[in-house]
């Protein structure tokens, strides 16, 4: 009876252990050969969507979240490559946030690598065939991309509808630069299915 129980405790413990761990993909030292092209989507990501980051992905924080269940927002991820680049380069400042989260010298090489590269999403979506309209298309994007406390919403102002509209020639000019230029707020990093799904959008009247 008492082996039984150990037993019990033991699986018990280990099946605890595996709900708490919820990396999507685990983080190896890097070679020289695999920091040569990193990956967003397959290298970078991951590091986003691990333990580590878990107020980002676990849906009940105030924190920007980089996933929910199985989406990831990759968009969000890519975006705050500048503040990826603090925590590397300032150790002692680390995570805007609360909490001592640094990147382990593994991660802070595939990040460092990425950013060198251009901070890129190599992943190019398939064409946009459909209707692409504000409320279905372009809200949810403007709420895991744009939104946050020093973004829209933030301390920058509100978007909506009437204000994307007025500023078309703006989103016009970011979308096509994949954010290099024509935000007001500075240059940004914007993955190809948001300025794809943006553009086609404003190539299809801008309809709410």
């Amino acid at each position: 009876m008492n082996k039984l129980l150990i037993y019990l405790g033991v699986l018990s413990g280990i099946v605890l252990f595996a709900s708490c761990y919820n990396n999507k993909k685990d983080i190896t030292t890097p070679t020289a050969t695999s920091l040569a092209a990193i990956s967003f989507r397959d290298d970078v990501a991951p590091i986003m969507v691990s333990g580590a980051c878990g107020c980002h992905n676990n849906g009940t924080t105030s924190a920007v979240q980089f996933s929910h269940l199985d989406t990831i927002f990759y968009s969000t991820i890519q975006s705050r490559s500048g503040v990826y680049a603090a925590m590397i380069s300032t150790p002692s400042i680390g995570h805007p946030g609360e909490g001592g989260v640094f990147f382990s010298p593994a991660q802070a090489a595939v990040i460092s690598s990425w950013i060198a590269q251009g901070a890129k999403d190599n992943y190019v979506p398939p064409a946009i065939t459909g209707p692409v309209t504000y409320t279905t298309n372009i809200v949810p994007i403007y709420k895991s991309v744009c939104k946050g406390s020093a973004c829209h919403g933030g301390l920058g102002a509100n978007l909506d509808y009437t204000k994307m509209v007025a500023d078309k020639d703006i989103l016009s000019k970011m979308m096509a630069s994949s954010g290099a230029s024509g935000h007001p707020g500075g240059t940004l990093s914007l993955d190809a299915t948001t300025t794809s799904t943006f553009l086609a959008w404003i190539s299809q009247g801008m309809p709410q």
